[in-house]
């Protein structure tokens, strides 16, 4: 929704408002009665609102810890003497949960870093109360030449910058693993033009079989859109009450990735090393 639409200031989610939005033509052929079972049933938009209400005065680190506390999500922090105290850093991270996992990773850095920007999608950057620490990868509004630079300016920053390489939410490999997609090689390039280096993080964690299930049936169907990702907040709510451990591996210097591998290479294998920390 843009911020010219009038919006009820207490409906921070609006499915009706974002499709008409994003999508005008669609939104004239789709029956109203489809779109409120989405908003309803799967999005579950009356709830998250109330929550958002209730948080509304809340921002950045506290607005995380008090959605891990509503949820009743205990955080457990381990190998905290990885962190870096102070100059730049690239925290590289797995993405088992779609929301809660950057609510819990937050909650854990506040406690011995203040500087923490987390890269995310358009739609994370939508949440008013995190945008001191999230930066979108695309700005509304900007060119590609300058969300290149804008970004560019992050990593070089001396700031603790948080990144979920893989992009999308882990899904469930043929062997019945929990594991994420493939890595995007932008975080090795940064750290070895910026010379920053980069903490392996581990979040533990999993979805409900309901997700993985529909991820794998839209593959086979050759569905190139993530309708999956529908089911994200109603996944949020089945976290209450879970503990999430947050496990931060040695920092690997810049020096470390030299030649020898090509980014892609050095993605995988940091990826890797992120599984092995909890082996």
């Amino acid at each position: 929704m843009t911020e010219n639409q009038t919006k009820s200031p207490d409906k921070f989610i609006d499915i009706d408002g974002v499709i008409k939005d994003k999508n005008p033509s669609l939104y004239q052929i789709i029956p109203g009665f489809l779109i409120r079972y989405v908003s309803e049933r799967i999005v579950r938009e009356r709830v998250l609102n109330q929550i958002m209400v209730e948080l509304k005065d809340l921002n950045n680190f506290e607005f995380c810890a008090a959605v891990c506390k509503r949820f009743n999500v205990t955080v457990v922090s381990k190998g905290i003497e990885n962190i870096p105290t102070a100059g730049g850093a690239i925290f590289a991270a797995n993405h088992p949960l779609g929301g809660m996992d950057a609510m819990a990773i937050m909650e854990s850095i506040s406690h011995h870093r203040n500087d923490v920007k987390f890269l995310v999608n358009d739609l994370l950057i939508s949440i008013v109360n995190l945008r001191g620490i999230f930066v979108g990868v695309n700005k509304f509004g900007a060119t590609p030449r300058e969300n290149i630079r804008r970004v560019d300016e992050l990593f070089a920053s001396e700031n603790a910058v948080f990144i979920f390489p893989a992009g999308l939410v882990s899904r469930m490999t043929q062997h019945r693993v929990i594991r994420d997609l493939d890595w995007k090689k932008t975080f090795i390039s940064k750290a070895k033009r910026h010379k920053k280096p980069i903490v392996p993080v581990h979040i533990s964690g999993r979805l409900s079989r309901k997700f993985y299930r529909v991820a794998k049936i839209r593959k086979f169907f050759g569905i190139k859109i993530n309708i999956e990702m529908l089911l994200l907040a109603q996944e949020m709510m089945k976290q209450r009450g879970k503990t999430i451990t947050i496990t931060y591996g040695k920092p690997i210097t810049p020096e470390h990735l030299d030649k020898s591998k090509s980014d892609d290479e050095w993605a995988y294998e940091v990826k890797s090393n992120v599984y092995n920390l909890v082996k």
